[in-house]
């Protein structure tokens, strides 16, 4: 299985919570920072919106908000 991918931005606090929740479980996440123009770029050719932070791409699909992301790492990982 891939790493997934978290679109997020650093300072964002919403963000934070998938970052913490990945990390008090040691799932490994591939962090993009949508601050920087490549991960932006991505997102956005995902479909995403860098505004609606944060979004997990796994299995190919693109999910959002940190409800979904969590529900997903835990049927997922957990």
């Amino acid at each position: 299985m891939e790493t997934p991918i978290l679109y997020y931005w650093a300072p964002c606090s919403t963000c934070s919570v998938t970052v913490n929740f990945a990390n008090e479980h040691g799932i490994e996440l591939d962090k993009r920072d949508v601050e920087q123009e490549q991960p932006y770029q991505e997102l956005v050719a995902l479909g995403g919106d860098a505004n609606l932070i944060p979004y997990l791409y796994a299995e190919g699909r693109l999910i959002n908000g940190n409800d979904e992301v969590i529900a997903y790492l835990t049927e997922t990982y957990l």
